[in-house]
């Protein structure tokens, strides 16, 4: 009977499958393939039958196994898995009785090693009685298991993804405020800009003593009707002029450029302190997750526990339960016996004959071994 995945089951044993395909090509390794069965709560047996069944597959992909490859093993291990009913079957214990009756008939007519044999094949058949009923024991318990750790694997999953969307909704506003800032400082640098080549350009130049000086004379010489001296120091006091105002140029552009540095680095300095808050934020959010994490890893590591003591008492009980009740079928069969032996004589011949041929062969009891 195949057991059938829910989609949330689907989703997680795609996630972990995921979590190994390190390069993203939907393949994983062979070697990678133990430790996902592992945490997907398979045993060593079924381990081994998987690996058995996609070592064909990676055979004609160079090693890799797919997904679908993947599902495909687990689900014919699951498939080839033996549905054991927990509790005596009816069709063995009533084996068990007409085994007993035939066991009490020749002990009565003497057939010691007749009855020797029918008593051998008795404790074979309630041996592997108890071994049926305990195996379906602990394959339901494994199953629990199994269950448990898939729903574990769920919720961590989930954990993760609800983690993950918020630490990425979290690096987007983030991302957000850093360009706004970005902007704004943008808008406000070329608004300072030109408010700062204003304020230099209103301010009237400074000339030299000596400049002013050559202008003075250059205008009483012009007044006084020289006008060759006048032309000569017109002259010598444009190009100090010149000069002059080119040195204020530079002086202006180095005043420029020092004092708008100056405003950048107060926009940088602003911009830093807003990464180092954000920086510190997510910092707070990573350690709250790591914590969050541990803790949910805790909890289902006492879930199991719990879980695994509890099977374990659970397993005692009921294989002491077992025993005592496979004892009680053998014990009431005895009765039977002892309190129909004289009908017995006269109708225990086809009970006889049919019980001396599964003796005898033990083909019955071989039946059943192959159950």
């Amino acid at each position: 009977m195949t057991r059938e995945y829910s989609a949330d089951e689907e989703r997680v044993l795609k996630t972990l499958f995921d979590s190994c395909d390190e390069e993203g090509i939907g393949s994983i390794n062979m070697n990678q393939l133990p430790g996902l069965l592992v945490k997907i709560g398979k045993d060593e047996g079924e381990i081994l039958k998987i690996i058995e069944i996609c070592s064909k597959y990676a055979e004609e992909t160079g090693g890799l196994v797919s997904y679908e490859q993947f599902m495909e093993a687990v689900k014919s291990i699951e498939t080839q898995s033996v549905v054991t009913i927990e509790g005596p079957d009816p069709k063995v214990v009533e084996f068990m009785r007409i085994l007993e009756e035939y066991r009490i008939k020749c002990e009565e007519e003497g057939n010691y090693l007749e009855a020797g044999r029918a008593h051998k094949q008795l404790e074979i058949l309630r041996i592997q009685e108890e071994k049926r009923q305990e195996k379906a024991i602990r394959v339901r318990q494994i199953t629990e298991r199994q269950d448990v750790q898939l729903a574990h694997n769920m919720q961590f999953s989930e954990f993760n993804a609800a983690w993950d969307k918020y630490m990425e909704e979290y690096d987007n506003m983030a991302q957000m405020y850093i360009q706004q800032m970005t902007e704004r400082h943008a808008i406000v640098l070329l608004e300072y800009q030109k408010q700062l080549r204003a304020e230099i350009a209103s301010k009237p130049p400074k000339w030299s003593k000596e400049l002013l000086e050559w202008r003075r004379r250059q205008h009483i010489l012009a007044r006084g009707k020289k006008y060759t001296d006048a032309q000569k120091l017109k002259r010598i006091a444009d190009k100090a002029e010149q000069k002059e105002k080119e040195d204020m140029e530079q002086n202006q552009a180095i005043l420029f450029a020092r004092r708008e540095a100056k405003f950048r680095q107060q926009q940088q300095a602003e911009l830093q302190a807003l990464l180092k808050r954000i920086e510190a934020r997510r910092k707070e959010h990573i350690k709250q997750r790591n914590l969050d994490s541990k803790r949910l890893l805790q909890r289902n590591r006492n879930v199991q526990t719990v879980l695994e003591m509890k099977q374990n008492t659970e397993s005692q009980k009921l294989i002491s339960d077992i025993k005592k009740t496979m004892k009680t079928i053998s014990a009431a069969s005895t009765g039977v016996g002892n309190g129909t032996g004289s009908s017995m004589g006269g109708t225990g011949g086809s009970v006889g004959e049919s019980a001396s041929h599964i003796s005898s062969t033990g083909h019955q009891n071989h039946g059943y071994g192959g159950r």
